[in-house]
């Protein structure tokens, strides 16, 4: 059954041989990154120097990892933020062909991506992806949070759970918003079905991409208010500010 499996497996290569995700290039096959050596020189990893709680990265690349102002003066409800790399061409025409196209088949790819981060997993009791307004999940057809919390955490599985942060308020979309548009857009938007499993807990918040950090914020100012201990956000990227 194994060697059937393994000859399928190589006749499906061969048939239909694996293609960047960003640029169609065909790759060699088999290809366990579906990045071609070009489009994974281009990505923009997010390295140190950044700050420790929001995970903005600083142009110094000789200095330490330091609070930013923003953080500084108006510290997040989450603990703290990490991301894989900035949100820029070729990565970004990836996640949006995921996002808004289905290109699913770019999940295990990602999930690559982010074990160079070694996320916060060992500490964490929940995993919860950001919800999607139930609209918005019928126009999309999935909610690629969700996607990539069981893509990112194949092991981890029972800890991951869609049903306690819900979205129960319809927004605009946040693409053409200001930062403080984005938070008055979603100030309580988000609810917590079941306060008693997130008290004491610690919980990673997953999502996409790390815009203005409006919708993260929200997210764990909710869960704070259920009781939750720390909160990490993780994320495939972020704009870089």
């Amino acid at each position: 059954m194994i060697a059937l499996r393994a000859f399928l497996k190589s006749l499906a290569a061969l048939c239909f041989p694996p293609r960047c995700l960003c640029c169609d290039t065909a790759l060699a096959a088999p290809a366990a990154l579906l990045f071609c050596p070009d489009c994974l020189d281009k990505i923009d990893f997010i390295k140190e120097p950044f700050c420790p709680c929001c995970g903005r990265a600083f142009p110094d690349a000789a200095g330490d990892n330091h609070l930013c102002g923003n953080c500084l003066t108006k510290p997040p409800h989450f603990t703290s933020a990490r991301a894989v790399a900035h949100y820029h061409p070729p990565l970004a025409d990836a996640i949006h062909a995921f996002k808004y196209n289905g290109h699913t088949f770019g999940l295990a790819s990602f999930a690559q991506l982010v074990q160079r981060l070694n996320p916060p997993l060992a500490a964490t009791d929940i995993i919860i992806p950001v919800p999607l307004h139930p609209k918005r999940l019928r126009q999309r057809g999935f909610n690629q949070a969700l996607l990539m919390a069981h893509a990112f955490f194949p092991h981890a599985q029972p800890k991951i759970k869609n049903d306690l942060l819900v979205r129960n308020q319809w927004t605009e979309p946040q693409t053409a918003l200001s930062g403080i548009s984005r938070r008055r857009n979603l100030k309580g938007c988000f609810t917590v079905t079941d306060p008693a499993q997130i008290a004491g807990k610690s919980v990673l918040l997953i999502d996409d991409v790390f815009t203005t950090g409006s919708t993260a914020n929200e997210c764990a100012h909710t869960l704070k208010k259920a009781g939750a201990i720390t909160i990490y956000v993780l994320t495939l990227a972020r704009v870089k500010e």
